[in-house]
């Protein structure tokens, strides 16, 4: 291995830790994600080397826990919207996540991009198969966005792996003022499960603002991250020896309907705790329920239980909400709890992710999806399954959906014809009917995936 490439792999190993907006929605047939090398230093003449970022600069994060919470792809930044992650001199970023989606904004100057860096298993960036590079240009007709992966994983060197299906997966929309340019992004996956699912993982990240000029970055350079979170719940300013507990958090319910948190607290009433303030954050605080409580004595084993309960008013705007709960002690000092919950459709499809190949042959595959209700009552319908062609459902595509009991799934397939060669991301709607209600939700199948 050359020794440029050994020094490179030696300080990744060794980093800290420390106007008009538009969306891209619209689904296009991606072909299959290439793969491609950059060369090694050794291989690769100086002189030809354009100027990068300095990614290793440290990127510093003052909260490291960062909560589930929806916000709206639009270019505006909307109070209580985003989550602040960084400033640097001539940027402000905001990121937050929910299960299989990454959320990030910027507030960067015009003819810069926004760079995301994620080291999804927190191993360092040059190592492993787990390092993805997300870059968002303000084009002349739209934002464009793209994505690749780094494999730190092959005996020649790190190389780049292009992933063009995030392009359709993911959105992003643009505003500027005519001197600074507002991003918001979503990324979704793109059925590889490549983005996490559960809270409480850990992951390095940095976001960084290139001119739009800078050509892509080489697979071998090392880049400094820091590490992050993905929490349903935190607390901030607790007096000493408080602990928060929450429970039923991340649940999901539905607008017209109600949902119920359960704030734990473990500690002493010789902490003075007086009063407790609850009330949803942004888009949910008007359609949500305010409360303000004396705060309940903790009992003989130091526990100490708040109920929040509300309706949810019916037209709610859908996606991860936040409880916010501000406590007060004697002394007039405040501590803030947080906890996310979800107001969600009727029900929810998803299909388990699918490890494809491409093939030289047609075939016939079966593909199993999950209807999973986030209602109370019962849930009764039809939903109907679409995919682009030249895919084919082969076995009917009207599927008929009856769940009784409260928050209920079921199983059920369709067999999929995928005809010879067939390649790329590919969006499967399934547009449903249920309780009188028009629900339509996109997946992603993947095939000849990294």
């Amino acid at each position: 291995m050359p020794l440029p490439l050994l020094i490179a792999i030696a300080f990744a190993q060794g980093q800290t830790n420390p106007p008009t907006s538009h969306t891209l929605l619209v689904p296009v047939k991606q072909t299959a994600p290439s793969t491609t090398t950059t060369q090694t230093p050794a291989q690769q003449p100086v002189a030809n080397q354009p100027a990068q970022q300095p990614f290793s600069a440290p990127f510093a994060i003052a909260e490291p826990n960062r909560i589930a919470l929806t916000p709206k792809i639009d270019g505006k930044l909307d109070e209580e919207e985003w989550d602040p992650l960084a400033t640097t001199p001539d940027m402000k970023t905001f990121f937050q996540w929910e299960p299989g989606k990454l959320y990030l904004a910027a507030v960067v100057p015009n003819g810069h991009d926004v760079l995301a860096s994620f080291d999804l298993h927190a191993n360092g960036w040059l190592i492993g198969k787990d390092n993805l590079e997300v870059r968002v240009t303000n084009g002349p007709i739209k934002p464009t966005i793209t994505a690749r992966l780094m494999d730190g994983t092959g005996v020649q060197g790190p190389k780049w792996i292009d992933l063009p299906g995030f392009s359709l997966s993911s959105s992003v929309a643009a505003t500027s003022d005519g001197t600074n340019t507002t991003f918001e992004i979503r990324i979704a996956d793109v059925g590889l499960g490549i983005l996490p699912t559960d809270p409480g993982t850990k992951m390095l990240m940095r976001i960084d603002d290139p001119l739009s000029t800078d050509p892509p970055s080489p697979a071998y350079l090392p880049r400094t991250l820091s590490p992050v979170t993905l929490v349903m719940a935190r607390a901030a300013a607790l007096p000493p020896g408080l602990r928060f507990n929450p429970e039923m958090i991340g649940r999901s319910s539905v607008a017209g309907e109600g949902t119920r948190i359960r704030l734990g607290f473990n500690g002493t009433n010789a902490m003075k705790l007086q009063r407790i303030a609850l009330r949803s954050e942004g888009f949910s605080r008007n359609d949500t329920d305010e409360h303000t409580l004396v705060f309940p004595k903790f009992d003989d084993r130091g526990r100490s239980y708040v109920d929040y309960g509300t309706d949810i008013k019916e037209g709610s705007p859908e996606g991860y909400r936040v409880l916010r709960g501000t406590l007060t002690t004697a002394d007039g000092v405040s501590a803030m709890v947080q906890g996310s919950y979800r107001v969600g459709p009727i029900i929810d499809f998803d299909i388990p992710r699918q490890t494809l190949a491409v093939a030289t042959m047609d075939r016939s595959i079966r593909i199993p999806f999950y209807i999973k209700s986030n209602s109370s009552k019962r849930v009764s319908g039809e939903v109907n399954i679409v995919v682009p062609e030249p895919l084919k459902v082969l076995n009917g595509n009207e599927h008929k959906i009856s769940i009784f009991s409260n928050r209920g799934a079921d199983r059920q397939t369709f067999d999929l014809f995928l005809p010879p060669n067939a390649s790329g991301t590919y969006p499967i709607k399934f547009a449903a009917m249920v309780n009188g209600k028009k629900i339509e939700q996109i997946e992603y199948l993947t095939i000849g995936g990294p």
